[in-house]
């Protein structure tokens, strides 16, 4: 078990405290001791102190209470957690927003901010069963690709679909959909041909319970 480390959680209390600019009699209202004990706190010096006082500090502080009991993770206080917002679909037709769809993201990784995020409505069943007509994708924003991932992408300019992109040795583009059947693949494409508009991430397949 790892030795709590007193030394580092009073440098962090301190930190945290004039980053705010927290008096430390405020501080020690805050939990019921006086400023003397709060400084010995913040100076690493006494172990009487319990995780339910360090999670009231960290709360008026503002900061992660992990990152205040002195784990190795980042001060904000939202690391970890997820919150509810909703991204729009959009017709590519018209550009239009047709409707909302929730989306869950964590607040504390950038690249999972709702602004580079949209949502599709499939107008095919060129991805079926994954993902049939008037089933939902969610499109992460992107313009260039990873070998082998299904991407939301136009074709000399023609209209938008939804294909996974493979990539020969020789720099050869095949644009492979699930239905193939229906939707043979599309080869002999370069990488001028295409345009990505972005990774498809997630589906909302609805068709599945029809």
């Amino acid at each position: 078990m790892k030795k709590i480390d007193y030394k580092l959680i009073g440098l962090r209390l301190k930190q945290a405290r004039e980053t705010k600019h927290i008096s430390l009699e405020e501080a020690g209202q805050k939990v019921g001791v006086n400023k003397s004990t709060i400084m010995r706190w913040e100076k690493g010096k006494t172990e009487k102190f319990k995780i339910p006082t360090l999670e009231i500090l960290a709360e008026l502080y503002c900061v992660n209470p992990q990152w205040l009991m002195g784990h190795n993770v980042p001060m904000d206080t939202n690391y970890g957690k997820s919150k509810l917002t909703e991204i729009n679909v959009i017709n590519l037709s018209t550009n239009e927003v047709v409707q909302t769809v929730p989306y869950s993201y964590r607040t504390d990784i950038a690249e999972d901010d709702p602004k580079n995020y949209f949502a599709i409505c499939a107008s095919d069943s060129s991805m079926a069963p994954l993902l049939d007509v008037g089933d939902i994708a969610i499109i992460k924003k992107f313009d260039r690709f990873i070998n082998m991932k299904t991407y939301l992408l136009k074709i000399k300019q023609g209209n938008p679909i939804i294909r996974k992109v493979i990539q020969s040795d020789d720099g050869k583009i095949e644009l492979q959909a699930m239905n193939m059947w229906n939707f043979p693949t599309q080869t002999d494409l370069t990488l001028n041909d295409i345009e990505i508009l972005g990774e498809v991430v997630r589906v909302e397949n609805k068709s599945a319970f029809k």
